[in-house]
């Protein structure tokens, strides 16, 4: 009996191994293949509208700032004030004198002027005594017009004003201070650098891609980083044409509102420009159905009828929740967008309804 047995059981088993060994039996282990539950949405272009934010800082509009220098070489006396001082219209700056050399220039030219009077008084009475010829005169009336000119010429430079007292031309910011007490200044040369109180810009950095959409009068909103100044609509004022070395980012120059700005900001302060870019037109699809690969590729995936089907495409717009991409899309079939981490090409799919 127990032979018997055995025997049955080997029967089955060999006809068992016939029958996956027939081509039926093979494809039904072929059938047995990995599937992936995803989610699909019809492919559809539209437009994307972008917003970027950057951040920069308030500071006084350096185009207006105005530089306090001297046609003459001085000498500092006295500063009067410091980087960052506010100061009223009036009020003293800085005190100088004429530098040693200046002095004695404008000394010497007065002397050669008086020089050249006298000089020409004794050439007309000579020729009135006929010492002296016509030709002698003409001489010393040139000498001393060129006497006259160097005069002027030194008094142009203010080279005889002596000691003076600087004062503010309007209310405004002390930017920049380069000289102390007891040193001389070159001709020229800025002392100090005086801004309008009211005259504040802020500069943010952007990507190259961002500052080649931006346009000056493009307005923009700012808020504070930090305090509780009420928000700003500011405007582009200029856009930088080469990268910050230390941020490689693009500088972008805001032109604020006065007297609003100038009233709750203050330079330095930290602040964030939030930018509305043009709107973008194409293929707008869901952010996550955008994946990368090790390349750093961007691809999605298709519903080809039941099996993934791999798309590489280009990001050209990204915001939260949307992308913008181009790429060799079949408009006509579905696309992935949940799911999608698990598929490869050619994967079969299950459609979560």
């Amino acid at each position: 009996m127990f032979a018997f047995e055995s025997k049955r059981w080997a029967t089955i088993a060999a006809a068992l191994l016939a029958v996956l060994a027939t081509p039926l039996g093979a494809a039904r282990a072929a059938d047995v293949q990995p599937t992936a539950l995803v989610r699909v949405a019809p492919l559809r272009q539209g437009e994307l509208s972008v917003g970027v934010d950057a951040y920069g800082h308030v500071e006084l509009a350096a185009t207006r700032a105005l530089a306090v220098s001297f046609g003459r070489p001085v000498r500092v006396i006295a500063v009067d004030v410091r980087v960052g001082q506010r100061v009223r219209r009036g009020q003293p700056l800085l005190r100088c004198a004429g530098a040693p050399g200046s002095e004695l220039a404008w000394r010497q030219a007065q002397a050669a002027l008086r020089q050249a009077r006298a000089a020409l008084a004794r050439s007309q009475r000579l020729a009135a005594q006929q010492l002296a010829s016509q030709a002698d005169v003409d001489a010393a009336r040139r000498a001393l017009a060129d006497a006259r000119a160097q005069r002027d010429a030194a008094r142009a430079q203010q080279l005889g004003a002596g000691a003076q007292t600087v004062r503010a031309a309007f209310d405004g910011v002390v930017e920049a201070v380069a000289v102390m007490p007891g040193e001389q200044l070159a001709a020229g040369a800025a002392a100090l650098r005086l801004a309008p109180a009211a005259a504040l810009q802020a500069v943010v950095g952007v990507s190259p891609a961002v500052a080649a959409q931006l346009r000056p009068g493009q307005p923009v909103t700012l808020h504070a980083v930090f305090g509780a100044a009420p928000p700003l609509i500011a405007s582009v004022a200029q856009v930088a044409g080469a990268l910050d070395a230390r941020s490689r980012l693009v500088d972008v120059t805001l032109e604020l509102p006065q007297p609003a700005a100038a009233a709750a900001w203050l330079p330095g302060a930290a602040v964030q420009a939030a930018f509305a870019l043009q709107p973008w037109h194409g293929w707008v699809v869901p952010r996550q159905a955008v994946l990368r690969d090790a390349r750093g590729q961007a691809y999605v995936f298709e519903d080809d009828h039941g099996r993934a089907r791999r798309v590489d495409v280009t990001l050209l717009r990204d915001s939260a929740e949307a992308s913008g991409i181009s790429g060799p899309l079949d408009a006509r079939l579905p696309l992935v967008v949940l799911g999608n981490y698990e598929l490869a090409d050619g994967m079969a799919l299950r459609v979560q309804r």
